[in-house]
């Protein structure tokens, strides 16, 4: 009789757990929608991997000056500085993925893990694609004490005497740095890299006359190309930019070099779809807004209408490449 009683005891517990499981995960799928109708009702970070004051920050300020009233909330820019992006990254993936943490990400994302050892982040499985806000070619410029007067002319000066001309960039594994590897693999030649703490130092060396030539964006390099401090050469885009017309594409010359810097916005992996929907929608809506494209152009950003499947395909494309890239010109992970 004590054995049918503890059966029958068991039964009863067992039948109560699974009512309980199965009320909560009902729960859960009631929830969910209902958190996502009401998001977002409280104030979003956005995390920028750099220094206030780059061309991060100011993005992101411009980007929550207009998103925060499309969303009805304020938007907080958490500047997180340290190690190229890394450390600002890294704490965007780990937080929680409920739509109030983002990350303004930009090339770098996907070069990092080719880079640097024990990296804590993957570039894609780790983030919710929510858009690309836009990009800006690289250029290749010089001081104007060089000879060459053309991206042809540099080259050939570079081929008859390999390792000496200087081109200086923002640091090992910037894109700066990888753009230069690129240009040097696709136009065979050697050059002496020379690297600095951010893109800021190096064009300014360059403007000096220190080193002798480097790639940076128009964002960059704009008052000094049009104060004759350096001259332009070349720009890795596929065609000529309209506000920049003398300046000629790589591909122009025969060289395949496109690199264009991007920027996006991501999400930590597992954000409710809804609440991904909601922020793409409002991106998209802000990157059509004439008045916010003419706000974008002093920093030379194309403002871009990439689906979020889209801006996904080309960190996964720009993760691989790189990554083939860092290999060819044998830079070893620091």
């Amino acid at each position: 009789m004590l054995a049918l009683d503890l059966s029958s005891s068991k039964r009863t517990l067992g039948h109560r757990l699974l009512a309980f499981i199965a009320c909560a995960l009902l729960c859960g799928l009631v929830a969910a929608p209902a958190f996502a109708q009401t998001y977002p009702d409280r104030p979003i970070t956005i995390i920028v991997p750099y220094a206030a004051g780059g061309s991060s920050d100011v993005l992101a300020r411009l980007l929550a000056d207009r998103l925060s009233p499309a969303l009805g909330q304020p938007i907080v820019i958490e500047d997180r500085a340290g190690a190229g992006s890394r450390v600002g990254i890294e704490a965007a993936a780990r937080a929680t993925p409920d739509g109030y943490t983002l990350l303004l990400a930009d090339m770098p994302h996907a070069i990092i893990p080719a880079i640097q050892k024990d990296v804590r982040y993957d570039p894609v499985r780790d983030f919710t694609p929510i858009g690309l806000i836009g990009t800006a070619s690289m250029v290749l410029f010089v001081n104007p004490s060089v000879a060459a007067k053309t991206a042809p002319e540099f080259i050939a000066l570079a081929k008859s005497d390999p390792g000496k001309i200087t081109i200086a960039s923002g640091g090992i594994g910037s894109t700066t740095h990888l753009t230069a590897e690129l240009f040097q693999l696709r136009a065979g030649v050697r050059l002496l890299h020379v690297p600095y703490r951010g893109a800021g130092p190096a064009i300014n060396d360059l403007m000096a006359g220190h080193v002798q030539s480097g790639f940076t964006t128009l964002a960059t390099a704009s008052g000094m190309l049009d104060n004759g401090s350096v001259r332009a050469l070349a720009i890795a885009s596929e065609q000529r930019l309209p506000s920049r017309p003398t300046i000629p594409t790589f591909k122009e010359i025969g060289i395949d070099l496109v690199v264009e810097h991007w920027w996006g916005i991501l999400a930590p992996a597992g954000v409710p779809p809804a609440i991904a929907a909601r922020l793409s929608k409002a991106l998209s809506t802000l990157l059509a807004d004439a008045e916010f494209v003419k706000r974008l152009d002093p920093l030379g950003v194309t403002p871009s209408q990439a689906t979020p499947a889209e801006f996904g395909a080309l960190l996964a494309s720009d993760t691989a490449r790189w990554a083939a890239i860092v290999k060819a010109a044998g830079i070893t992970p620091q």
